[in-house]
């Protein structure tokens, strides 16, 4: 039994690093932006010329430019001047401004206006936007009806040379913040390319890009939380719990976003209404799907696709998915709130099966390729071997004895009775508390 068991712990090691060698160290900075959404960078083998202290000030500053661009809540932002100027003239913005709005066009086009910047008024209506009416009630579909004369990305234009854009409602009203977090990654990426960095992982507020392979090998690994099933709102967090995995993602050179469903929503006559505003009906979305996990080659393009995919639902969110050539991973309930959960997942997206962690099991497709545990037994087997081989060199040959632990030969004895750890000339404490309580006996 103590030889399965110390197979096992050869097995564990061998599985997550190096054996018996010193991890590489690592960088990491983190910090808030936009608010209160947190950051966090980790750099794997950073170069020598790079000084966490500057590296920080610069991720700061691509993260404080964004806000300053793209905040509603900051009054001469691009956005914030854009919409309080009620004209149809061409105003003009900041050429990153201009590049998040003119990416978003494309994929309001892409997605036939799932992803739509110009929903704010509709989000305000049913009370999820900074600027809802409180305990008003259901909207009537009057009001509904004169919202939708101001929503649509129809009704947004842009000027590339020199950067602007216009409005032909002069109502209309933008919004960035389903597309200015993974924008706001990529800036952070493009600041750590620029800096020579070659293995890094940007997250902001939940959204991911990564580069290269993390510290001790492989690519990155990111989880993709697990829906709740209370009906509250944030249950799980007024509870103290910690968010659960429903899978493990392991990505390399590419963006990750992940929109859901239960964190912001309201009750009212036993009818549930999410914060996922369907752009064309202005009304929230009825569908099962809870999480919409999307991989693109920048985070920008996966942040916005998340969101739309979340509008469209599961059959036709997968459709727009494959159709512009990226992975996904939906997470939808059988039914409202029910604690069976089910995944669809494309055939491509790189999930971890031997971490995955979602109960009930989830319904995955056959396709969906799974990874084998023998590999890195049979690796780890060939390590033990060679660890043991080592030693038993270094003793006969070399005539030195072996430092540190006993390399797990506590129990081989030699003709005469003697444990092998009596070749040690630096026991461990454990070592040396063993032999006592050994001789007491």
């Amino acid at each position: 039994m103590k030889f399965v068991l110390f197979l096992l712990s050869w097995f564990l090691i061998a599985a997550t690093g190096p054996i018996g060698l010193a991890q590489p160290t690592q960088l990491e900075i983190s910090g808030f932006t936009m608010g209160p959404i947190k950051y966090k960078v980790i750099v794997a083998h950073h170069p020598d010329g790079v000084k966490p202290e500057r590296l920080q000030r610069e991720v700061d500053g691509a993260l404080e430019r964004v806000n300053q661009l793209m905040s509603t809540y900051i009054p001469d932002s691009d956005v914030s001047r854009f919409n309080s100027n009620q004209t149809s003239e061409f105003q003009s913005v900041d050429a990153e401004t201009l590049r998040v709005v003119k990416r978003s066009l494309e994929i309001s086009e892409q997605t036939d206006g799932a992803f739509d910047i110009t929903i704010g008024p509709a989000v305000n209506l049913w009370s999820f936007g900074p600027d809802e009416a409180k305990d008003q009630g259901l909207p009537t579909q009057r009001q509904i009806d004169e919202v939708k004369s101001l929503v649509g990305y129809e009704k947004l234009e842009v000027r590339v040379d020199p950067p602007a854009i216009r409005k032909t409602e002069p109502q209309l009203k933008i919004d960035l913040s389903a597309i200015a977090k993974g924008y706001a990654v990529d800036r952070v990426a493009a600041v750590l390319d620029e800096a020579g960095c070659e293995q890094y992982m940007v997250e902001v507020g939940g959204e991911v890009f990564t580069r290269g392979d993390r510290t001790l090998g492989g690519k990155w690994r990111v989880g993709v939380e697990r829906p709740n099933t209370d009906r509250v709102a944030n249950a799980s967090l007024l509870k103290g719990e910690q968010p659960k995995l429903a899978s493990v993602v392991e990505i390399s050179d590419r963006g990750m976003a992940t929109s859901g469903d239960y964190r912001n929503f309201f009750e009212y006559n036993g009818q549930r209404y999410s914060h996922t505003i369907n752009p064309v009906t202005c009304r929230p979305v009825v569908h099962g799907l809870a999480t919409a996990c999307i991989i693109a080659d920048d985070c920008m393009t996966a942040d916005a696709l998340a969101t739309a995919v979340m509008v469209l639902g599961n059959k036709e969110g997968l459709g727009v998915c494959e159709k512009l050539g990226v992975e996904s991973l939906l997470i939808s309930r059988d039914s409202d709130f029910s604690s069976t959960l089910t995944e669809v997942i494309s055939v491509g997206f790189p999930l971890t099966a031997d971490l995955r962690t979602l109960n009930p099991p989830a319904k995955i497709p056959a396709k969906t390729s799974t990874q084998s545990i023998w590999p890195m037994f049979i690796g780890a087997t060939v390590v033990i071997g060679l660890a043991i081989l080592g030693m038993a060199v270094g003793s006969i040959f070399s005539n030195k004895p072996v430092q540190g632990s006993c390399g797990g030969l506590a129990n081989v004895t030699d003709e005469d009775g003697n444990s092998s750890c009596g070749i040690c000339s630096k026991p461990t404490s454990e070592c040396v508390e063993r032999k006592k309580a050994d001789a007491s006996v």
